[in-house]
Order: structure tokens, then C-alpha cells, then sequence
């Protein structure tokens, strides 16, 4: 198990050109009305076909992040007013109304003090969003004052449901690999933001708690008034342990699943739920 990956593969490679140009025009790495490579030099970055890269342009245009001059090249637009957001302003693709967790960290970041409460299986998708707004705050185009993180995480001590052998429900191993892989991903997290207040970049606060619950839903609350929720799929999939050994488990499977926002009934819910759990049965670790 990885933690979270997806069941469909890898992702098409127009949407991989995309989503890499999207992060950067969100992060303000490439800045409103900068110039986005052009086509040939996608095509010689990515090393795909120009009917590709086209792709991946006309649905940054479509969405809204990008304008085709004819003749010029093509420009980052103004995201923040052209694409469509919910209440909460979080911008989100029009066709289907989910929001990139990268995009959203990348907003949460703008502010001074960040607060992230994230229910999910391991860490993996947050450290990966992490990366980029980290990132911009060694560069000096961020100074937030304060980052304080809360993780709720399924306990692998507990006899979950997922994940398990797919023949034998009381093998343990898939427990143990799953135990290896959040104190992994927490690792990463704790070097990925201890380092900003190790160079006195920001006051850093990670708090890390687990339930006996395989969670079925990923949720992340962001700066207190940003929501995002997402669904773990069930699926077998084939694993290797640390001794070589190749297991059939029935795995909890997130990485690339799409995250919609709450509205703000639904996001004052959350946050009331979230708390109950992390003040009565999680455990801190």
C-alpha cells in the first residue's frame, strides 16, 4: 500500500502538464500576465507531443488561468477573480467543482497565521502539497508568522478494517506496513516544517493524534474557513513487505481522489466533529 494512490493509473499526461502549470501560476511562481513557456519548450520539458501540451493549455484557458494571444503566446490571467470559487473563495475547476489541495494550501499559506486540521490516512497528500508553499517561504516571498498543524490519523494498533489480507482478515502485517508508512509520512512532515522554525522562519506547532478508525473520507480545515472533503476508494491491491514478500490486501486508496469544499453549515459541522473526536477517544502520539 502506498498510503494513498490512485486505482486508475497514473494520471493522463495532458492533466500532469496542467496541473504543474496550475500549481505555479497558483503558488505566483509564474506571476499574473508573465508568459508561460512556450509550446516548444513544454513539449522539450515534458517530453510529450505538442497535441499534448495543447491539451493541457486549452484547459488552463477553459478554466481560467490562462489567456491565448494570438501571435504573442500565451499569459497567466488574474485566477483569483476569472475562476469560479465557493463561498469561501477557494478556487475550483468548473467542470466538476473539486479543488486541488495543492491550490488550496497554496492559498492557506497567504495568510499569517495558518492553522491545518487534516483527517486522513497518512500525511502523504498534505506533505506533497506542503512542498510548494514551503518552498516560497525559504525564498522570502512568504512570512506567515505561525503554522499550527493538527493530524488525525487511524491507529495501526487497532484491529481496522482496512487495510487486511484479502484471505486472512487477521494477518497483521498489512497493520504494521501501514503503521511503517504514517510514521514515515509524519517524519517527513515534522523535517518538512520543523526546518522554518529551526531557521526562525515561522513558530511551528505540529500535533499529531490517533483513533482506531480507518477512515473512509479525507478531510483537510484550513486558516479556520476553508473546508475540503474527499473519498477513499476500496480496492484490492498487491503490496510488498519489507522481507519481500508479495500480499493481496484490501487497501484504502486516496492519492488523486477529488476534494470538494464545504459550504459553511457544513464547514462549522466539521469542525465541531473534528473536535470531538480529537478532545475524548484520539491519543496522542
Amino acid at each position: 500500500m502506498n498510503g494513498e494512490r490512485t486505482t486508475g493509473g497514473a494520471r493522463r499526461e495532458w492533466e500532469r502538464v496542467a496541473d504543474s502549470l496550475r500549481h505555479q501560476i497558483v503558488a505566483g511562481e509564474i506571476a499574473v500576465g508573465d508568459q508561460l513557456p512556450t509550446q516548444a519548450e513544454l513539449v522539450d520539458e515534458f517530453g510529450l507531443a505538442r497535441a499534448t501540451v495543447q491539451r493541457a493549455l486549452k484547459e488552463l484557458q477553459d478554466e481560467g488561468y490562462v489567456e491565448s494571444i494570438q501571435g504573442k503566446g500565451v499569459f497567466a490571467r488574474n485566477w483569483r477573480n476569472q475562476t469560479p470559487a465557493h463561498a469561501n473563495g477557494v478556487a475550483h475547476r468548473p467542470d466538476s467543482a473539486s479543488v486541488e489541495l495543492d491550490d488550496a494550501i497554496a492559498e492557506a499559506f497567504e495568510a499569517e497565521h495558518i492553522t491545518i486540521d487534516a483527517y486522513c490516512l497518512t500525511s502523504e497528500s498534505l506533505n506533497a502539497a506542503l512542498s510548494r508553499p514551503v518552498g516560497r517561504i525559504l525564498r522570502g516571498d512568504l512570512t506567515p508568522s505561525s503554522i499550527t498543524v493538527r493530524l488525525l490519523l487511524p491507529s495501526p494498533d487497532a484491529l481496522l478494517a482496512i487495510p487486511r489480507n484479502v484471505s486472512d482478515r487477521d494477518d497483521a502485517r498489512p497493520r504494521r506496513r501501514l503503521a511503517g508508512l504514517i510514521d514515515l509520512q509524519a517524519r517527513v512532515l515534522h523535517n518538512l516544517l520543523g526546518d522554518l522554525e529551526n531557521r526562525g522562519l515561522a513558530t511551528v506547532v505540529i500535533e499529531t493524534k490517533t483513533v482506531p478508525i480507518t477512515p473512509m473520507t479525507k478531510i483537510y480545515l484550513l486558516n479556520g474557513d476553508q473546508g475540503l472533503t474527499g473519498y477513499y476508494s476500496v480496492a484490492p491491491n498487491n503490496v510488498v513487505l519489507d522481507d519481500g514478500t508479495t500480499l493481496s490486501i484490501y487497501d484504502v486508496l486516496g492519492v488523486g481522489a477529488k476534494l470538494y469544499p464545504q459550504g459553511s453549515l457544513q464547514l462549522e459541522e466539521c469542525r465541531r466533529w473534528f473536535d470531538s473526536l480529537w478532545n475524548t477517544i484520539a491519543e496522542s502520539v
